[in-house]
């Protein structure tokens, strides 16, 4: 039960929240200050103030009027729902006119069917003050799960989260600061249009990871050789400076275009223009903001130091040169368990065991295992502080069949494990191993800047899969809100016009 609190705390407070403004709305929204601009003050202060019905209802009662410079300020009582205009006339002067809604429910809103409305403040402010709530949990739990266990992918999604989040909370205040009058669709429109902005506002910062990606991605083309799984920087940069023109180039199509008219106020074509611009801008700014999270947790992982009290350190194994000696890559994340070894044993004074795993692959002569023993042995490590997992066919099983292994050998009921990988591959390893249940800690081994990047994007296209079910769902969540104040504006614009 307790669970099932936890995972719907934010729908039940959202719930709470949204019954609480309609209860005080409901209260206070059936009256409602008019402010009708540029009405020049009458000499006998005594202009009168009409209220036009719109078929001939009796929608409202006009409680008092005032003049303040040029602008008239009127308060108005619901009386039945419908539609009408208050229309003032000064002398000679033309008349100034505001359009109110009464609802069924006795509420009065101005200039739309969801416009402004008496309590609109209460309403923005309680949504600052749920996304502020919603954020500050999010980032407690995404301390506390850091932590716990650095390797969880849901950790790249509260960092693209906590991302996202900010921005939108720092959208709101500043609405609330500087529009006064706004009603429920000026508000979720606010929030969709932000992330046009946001994906404008980071073009330049796009621009530079692409540049940068590119050039490093050329360099591993010309020393690594050509093949589709090298070019992933090349692609993704491609992708991602697609993706933040995408607002702007669609809004400038639409514009221009002789296939959906966006220039027609109660068309079709401008509202589904305006989904369709807004659908990409969030598009693109979840793609960037969990993009931005997997950068962080990334390098956070490849830089982290195991504590100093492990008893066991997986070497992960990778391709060997065709004489069986290691490669480079793999030349350092030995090399790096055996400064990890050394640290701990300077620091505390405890031995570690080394546990090289891995098969042997295609074109192999020996296992991956045993060229990192020999080459274990070559640094003076004694054939004891050794223990072998030579069958292991990829990350996942590395840890499988080391854990096994060390289930077999030990006394200990919860031995400390390290492991030992590429920096670009701590993240993702640290994942596969805590999907097991098994509690580790990595270290990263340096390589060339130009294998870093493309080697990163693999790894962070391979950590978003495993949690596309939940990106999918922020996403559905994200598009409701895209077609909801589509819907609203529609039929505000033009069914109940």
């Amino acid at each position: 039960m307790k669970r099932v609190f936890l995972k719907l705390r934010y729908l039940l407070l959202a719930i709470v929240m949204m019954i609480a403004g309609y209860i005080y709305v409901y209260i206070v929204g059936n009256e409602y200050l008019c402010k009708i601009e540029n009405v020049p003050h009458p000499a006998d202060g005594t202009a009168p103030v009409e209220v036009i019905e719109d078929g001939g209802l009796d929608t409202l009662e006009i409680i008092y009027s005032r003049y303040e410079g040029n602008s008239a300020h009127v308060r108005v009582r619901s009386k039945n729902p419908g539609r009408a205009y208050l229309s003032i006339q000064s002398g000679d002067q033309s008349s100034s006119t505001a359009v109110l809604y009464v609802h069924s429910n006795g509420i009065i809103t101005s200039e739309d069917y969801f416009g402004d409305f008496t309590g609109s403040f209460f309403i923005r402010v309680s949504l600052a003050v749920y996304l502020a709530i919603l954020l500050m949990d999010l980032i407690i739990m995404y301390i506390r799960s850091l932590r716990k266990n650095i390797y969880r992918s849901r950790n790249i999604l509260s960092s693209g989260l906590i991302i996202f989040l900010s921005g939108s909370f720092l959208m709101n205040l500043v609405n609330l600061i500087r529009i006064h009058n706004m009603g429920l669709m000026d508000v979720l429109s606010s929030f969709l249009d932000f992330l046009q902005t946001f994906a404008i506002l980071t073009m330049p910062i796009a621009v530079l990871m692409a540049i940068l990606a590119t050039t490093s991605n050329i360099r591993l083309l010309r020393r690594e050789g050509r093949s589709w799984r090298n070019m992933l920087a090349t692609i993704l940069s491609i992708f991602l400076l697609i993706a933040t023109v995408t607002p702007a180039t669609v809004g400038y199509i639409l514009q221009n275009s002789t296939l959906i008219d966006v220039h027609q106020y109660t068309g079709p074509g401008r509202f589904i223009g305006m989904f369709i611009e807004r659908t990409a801008g969030i598009i693109v700014v979840y793609f960037e903001c969990i993009l931005a999270g997997s950068i962080i947790l990334g390098i956070r992982a490849a830089r982290h130091i195991p504590a100093f009290d492990k008893d066991y350190i997986l070497i992960l194994g990778c391709q060997m040169r065709k004489d069986g000696t290691p490669t480079k890559l793999l030349q350092s994340r030995i090399d790096r368990a055996l400064e990890f070894a050394s640290m701990q044993k300077e620091a505390t004074g405890k031995d570690i065991i080394f546990i090289p795993t891995g098969g042997k692959g295609k074109n192999e002569v020996i296992t991956e295992a045993q060229a990192i023993r020999d080459y274990l042995l070559s640094k003076g490590i004694t054939d004891s502080s050794i223990l072998v997992e030579d069958k292991a066919t990829n990350t996942y099983e590395n840890f499988q069949r080391s854990v096994a292994l060390i289930k077999k050998t030990t006394k200990k009921k919860v031995p400390k494990i390290a492991f030992s990988t590429t920096n670009y591959h701590v993240f993702r390893a640290g994942f596969l191993a805590s999907r097991q249940q098994i509690k580790t800690e990595g270290i990263g081994s340096k390589t060339k800047s130009y294998f870093f990047i493309n080697a990163f994007i693999r790894e962070f296209i391979a950590t978003v899969y495993y949690k596309i079910r939940t990106h999918l769902l922020v996403f559905t969540v994200l598009m409701s809100i895209n077609i909801a104040v589509t819907l609203m504006t529609y039929v505000s614009n033009v069914i109940l016009s």
